[in-house]
């Protein structure tokens, strides 16, 4: 049996190199492409998926108008959402600008859907055409791992959104071909692979920079021993200069937004312990060598089995390829440096997801790939014993993919289905015709207590998510109150009483947690007294909340209106209708929801105010 499959995979691996390499490049790429933008159509319904796409997409629609930042808010914490701050000269996210540039390019055109698909396909397209001048003796395995990479779901389901792993992505692929044609050809190709390194450094630093490296040098040392140093000096010249114009404008925009050219916007948001090495992380929690080889070795489990959604975990076949193999050919040291190196590297950092092993994915499958083609080329050469091993990979490699295809990836479409209660909060509501109406979406306490000390309060995420860790609800409210006082007296020339002291490292034994509201609760102790003003903000909330993120970045913004709606977080009267008076021209609605455990629905601005707050307030 083993013999039949591996005479199967043998024509059908021939069958694909018959197609000339340019066209079955670009058939795997629009390949890529389809199935992605199918995914973000079908299954996330054109809908972004988590709050780092929300506020890319925000930021990406002020530079698509023309403005690097939004506008100064004067209510900021009425708008801000995790991961955006305010700066000197207005409101951004704290991202890198490439991968915004290149969605903005999208929201320009009016085609935002467009984004991740199309660089799904480009990085589909530039590896298909790289993997034979890898390893120019494995044609067949390069055309399989290209194909496998376009069927790949997890690359499908990330690349229906707009994550920076996309643009990072397709700029590795560029880098790798650009890097194989400047190792057997012209020069001038060390251009493209600096502009290809600049992009993808100025999308996603630390893998950039890792793979910026890392493919290049591995691609063209050995061509150095060979041909000597003046070879390799005028490619590493010309590709920093290819690279140059990206890393002064990666500078000159750290510099206007956040107050350096090498400070970035994570630090700006969360301070220095979200960067690189072993310490306390922004949320307070210790990142060492033990949490760096237990999250490490988790990212390393989950990504064999999400890269193609099989109960064999991919990593099985990459090892035997590194254990069976005699070595190795030509090309091996750039795909081993590409698929290890930005896992060494994330292992120095305090966030890990499976999705950050996104860039070194495809060499993965490509190093899986070789696995079984030297499984089977050892029963091939010596038979016997390897007989049974080629049986069982065969078996295990049709078992695993018919699970991928009958249970592992529709298993996965199920957990990425927007459920209809989930929709209900996160699509634009049905709002009565009119003129285009002011939005407030009543959001948690906590996420309006986030809000306001991030923004009336001036304080940075990290020492806000410490906060909301370690003080009753109660209390931060009161401080806020405080705070923002303090903030308004200082920007109008008075001087600043000195801060509360702050709660000490650990959360207080007594803390607890009352449920207030559906699925609400607050922070309070044993025998605290609330003040009046704490137990109206808990009345507001008795029939849950809604988020802002997913609604903000649908609507119009400050600065950018197009007759849409506009959200805004729902703050209160007093200041709610002071946000009002901005935007005279519009009516104002609630979205909330109106009993407890029901959905978010659109009130009359003055009916909703009366309901939550107890009060009418001024419509203006």
């Amino acid at each position: 049996m083993s013999d039949r499959a591996i005479l199967l995979g043998r024509g059908l691996a021939a069958s694909l190199t018959r197609i000339p390499l340019s066209i079955f490049s670009i058939l795997v790429g629009l390949l890529a492409m389809g199935l992605s933008l199918a995914a973000g159509e079908f299954l996330h319904q054109g809908l972004y998926t988590s709050v780092d796409e929300m506020v890319s997409a925000i930021h990406a629609r002020y530079l698509a108008s023309g403005n690097l930042t939004g506008p100064p808010l004067g209510f900021p914490e009425a708008w801000l959402i995790p991961n955006t701050l305010m700066v000197e000269r207005g409101w951004v996210s704290q991202y890198p600008p490439t991968h915004l540039l290149i969605m903005a390019a999208f929201f320009r055109l009016g085609l935002p859907a467009l984004c991740g698909p199309i660089l799904m396909g480009i990085t589909a397209w530039f590896l298909t055409l790289s993997f034979p001048r890898l390893f120019p003796g494995e044609e067949a395995a390069g055309r399989v791992a290209g194909l496998l990479i376009a069927l790949c779901p997890f690359f499908l389901f990330l690349a229906a959104g707009g994550l920076s792993h996309l643009t990072a992505g397709a700029a590795g692929a560029a880098v790798l071909y650009g890097g194989l044609r400047g190792r057997d050809g012209h020069p001038a190709w060390g251009i493209a692979v600096g502009a290809a390194v600049g992009i993808m450094a100025s999308a996603r630093p630390l893998v950039g920079l890792v793979l910026g490296a890392a493919i290049p040098i591995t691609l063209w040392f050995p061509e150095v021993l060979r041909n000597g140093w003046r070879w390799g000096g005028r490619r590493a010249l010309l590709t920093v200069a290819g690279g140059f114009p990206f890393a002064l404008f990666l500078g000159w925009y750290n510099l206007n937004l956040f107050g350096h050219w090498l400070e970035f916007g994570y630090s700006a948001a969360f301070g220095s312990n979200h960067g690189l090495g072993f310490h306390t992380d922004p949320w307070g929690y210790m990142y060492g060598p033990p949490e760096a080889l237990g999250f490490t070795s988790t990212d390393l489990l989950a990504g064999g089995v999400q890269l193609m959604e099989t109960p064999l975990p991919l990593t099985v076949l990459l090892g035997a390829c590194l254990l069976l193999g005699p070595g190795l050919p030509k090309g091996g040291g750039t795909l081993l440096a590409w698929g290890f190196l930005p896992v060494l590297a994330n292992a120095s950092y305090w966030f890990h997801d499976p999705r950050m092993l996104f860039e070194a994915a495809p060499a993965w499958i490509l190093l899986a790939v070789l696995g079984v083609v030297q499984i089977v080329r050892r029963y091939e050469k010596r038979g016997g014993g390897w007989k049974r091993l080629a049986e069982g990979t065969a078996w295990g490699v049709v078992v695993a993919l018919a699970a991928s295809a009958f249970w592992g990836v529709p298993a996965r479409w199920g957990s990425y289905r927007w459920a209809p209660e989930t929709l209900g909060r996160i699509r634009v509501p049905a709002i009565p015709a009119g003129e285009p109406p002011l939005v407030f979406v009543h959001t948690s306490w906590d996420e309006r207590l986030s809000s306001g000390l991030q923004g009336a309060g001036g304080m940075r995420q990290d020492s806000v998510v410490y906060l909301l860790h370690r003080t009753t609800s109660c209390q931060l409210h009161t401080y806020a109150l405080g705070r923002a006082a303090r903030a308004m007296a200082n920007r109008v020339g008075q001087a600043q009483p000195p801060m509360e002291p702050m709660p000490g490292p650990e959360a207080p034994d007594e803390l607890l947690w009352l449920p207030v509201g559906p699925d609400l609760s607050i922070r309070t102790r044993d025998g605290e007294s609330l003040s009046p003003e704490c137990q109206r903000q808990i009345g507001a909330d008795r029939f849950g909340g809604v988020a802002l993120a997913p609604l903000l970045w649908q609507g119009d913004l400050p600065g950018i209106e197009g007759g849409f709606p506009m959200f805004v977080r729902d703050q209160g009267p007093e200041v709610n209708d002071r946000i009002g008076a901005l935007f005279p021209a519009r009516s104002a609605y609630l979205f909330t929801p109106v009993e407890a455990g029901g959905p978010p629905v659109i009130v009359p601005y003055l009916e909703g105010m009366a309901l939550l707050w107890g009060v009418g307030g001024t419509e203006e």
